[in-house]
């Protein structure tokens, strides 16, 4: 998913999925227990705006789909974004283009 370029049936779809079914979009497959796991430590929260936790998704699935990855990882950038004060979807746009591995603190 193309974030710069969304379609209006995408962005409604941002706007409005849960974080499972986003996953599952991204994925295009049923989520393993690492995606469940790492989906769980997020899920109600509530920091972030819906939206801002799609945007967050694809810009994670985008870095790490099919790769084993810590799973505090999403958690982690996730209370980053918040520390980070991301409450619109315009802001989680501008946040999905840094660079993740370096927000995580990977080298």
């Amino acid at each position: 998913m193309n974030l710069k370029q969304l379609s209006e049936e995408e962005k409604i779809f941002i706007h409005s999925a849960d974080p499972f079914h986003m996953t599952k979009s991204i994925l295009r497959k049923n989520l393993r227990g690492l995606e469940i796991i790492s989906i769980e430590s997020i899920n109600g929260l509530n920091l972030l705006p819906p939206e801002v936790v799609n945007v967050l998704l694809v810009s994670f699935y985008r870095e790490f789909s099919d790769q084993v990855y810590n799973r505090n990882d999403l958690k982690k950038l996730y209370n980053h974004w918040a520390k980070k004060g991301i409450k619109t979807f315009d802001d989680a746009l501008i946040m999905s283009d840094r660079d993740i591995r370096a927000d995580l603190g990977y080298k």
